[in-house]
């Protein structure tokens, strides 16, 4: 899918401010609600927004222990691991990455005890290798926001603009 910088504006003011009304979002692009509305539900339904949610303290949420665990298993056993992983609610991301481990768990727990007993539960699942964890100990910057800076670059004019040079 091909954005316009109309496209980019918008997914800008959402990610700063996932709640942003229409008409507020109309305000700062001197457009009309009606054209957001038909931007913002074209760009979900595309899939570019995946959809809206709450970001919240997880310290404020008791949940004190942070941790990346390296992740190596069975390559015939692989995905099944992973969608076994995905199930579990203390693990908060997977990345499959290349290097020295097959995939890249971030998990969160309330305390140390947990963490323990979330590793013993990941090394007893059928295909897991080993494991390699790494707790955080501070997290310096940490963000669901995209940079559009060369997306802004080549994203084409908003439409408007793109119809009347045509004419």
């Amino acid at each position: 899918m091909r954005l316009d910088k109309r496209d980019i504006k918008i997914l800008n003011i959402l990610q700063d401010d996932g709640r942003a009304s229409y008409s507020s979002i109309a305000r700062q692009l001197n457009i009309s609600e009606a054209a957001v509305y038909s931007r913002v539900n074209r760009l979900v339904r595309e899939g570019v927004v995946k959809g809206f949610t709450a970001l919240l303290d997880e310290t404020k949420l008791n949940l004190s222990i942070g941790a990346f665990i390296g992740l190596r298993a069975t390559p015939s056993k692989y995905a099944e691991v992973l969608n076994q992983l995905a199930a579990f609610p203390e693990v908060v991301e997977i990345h499959d990455v290349t290097g020295d481990y097959y995939a890249m768990l971030k998990v969160k727990t309330r305390n140390k005890e947990e963490l323990a007993a979330l590793l013993d539960k990941i090394g007893r699942l059928d295909g897991v290798v080993s494991t390699d964890t790494k707790l955080i100990l501070r997290t310096i910057k940490e963000t669901t926001k995209i940079p559009f800076s060369k997306l802004e670059e080549t994203a084409l004019p908003p439409r408007q603009t793109r119809i009347k040079a045509k004419q």
